[in-house]
């Protein structure tokens, strides 16, 4: 077999293998109240380094994203694109922001550990406009609850934690989320959230 050959049968080999990826796209809420870090959060796992504070404003309305992981199952490779919707905080967005919730998949619930005012507003507003508007309930419906993750951002700020940890593990609980720390500004555990997330988005489509 000559080279010219082989070569081109090598190529056409990986052209297929690349083709055989799957493709699967999810729908993702990040939800939480202004200021706890939701866009520094997205723009990192997405930009891959923190913004520039100077240049960093507070969403109005929605900002949307796109984040593609690869995630391995199974039947091979599958590229797991993430809609990423960042919700605005701010109390006079939120009501009109809950009828976009519609169709996700799953989703963030965001608050900083430094203030515990925004830990409580995931279970006064945030948490139930979810169970409400896709109607469900977490406490009753852990495999829908799965899609779903409590996440503490600030952890490097780790001096000024403000919060229980045992009130966070309770809600957790409660609402069988999974609980993960994050530094928007360090990296640390961002892209594990995100993997996290994108892996059980598609555990859960597949048994589906």
């Amino acid at each position: 077999m000559g080279v010219v050959r082989m070569c081109a049968e090598v190529k056409e080999k990986k052209m297929v293998m690349q083709d055989q990826t799957t493709r699967r796209i999810f729908k993702i809420l990040v939800m939480g109240d202004t200021g706890v870090g939701k866009t520094s959060l997205v723009y990192r796992s997405v930009k891959g380094k923190f913004p520039d504070p100077t240049l960093l404003k507070s969403t109005i309305g929605a900002a949307f994203s796109v984040k593609k992981i690869t995630v391995d199952s199974d039947n091979g490779p599958i590229e797991v694109t993430l809609q990423i919707w960042d919700f605005a905080g701010q109390d006079q967005f939120r009501q009109l922001m809950v009828k976009l919730f519609k169709g996700a998949a799953g989703g963030l619930f965001v608050f900083d550990l430094t203030d515990p005012v925004t830990f409580d507003d995931l279970s006064s507003f945030w948490i139930p406009a979810v169970e409400g508007e896709l109607n469900i309930d977490f406490s009753q419906s852990p495999e829908v609850a799965k899609n779903f993750i409590l996440v503490g951002n600030k952890a490097d700020m780790i001096k000024d934690r403000a919060i229980d940890y045992d009130e966070i593990k309770r809600v957790a609980k409660e609402k069988n989320f999974r609980y993960i720390v994050v530094s928007s500004k360090t990296g640390e555990n961002v892209e594990r959230l995100f993997n996290v997330l994108a892996k059980q988005l598609l555990v859960d489509y597949e048994k589906n």
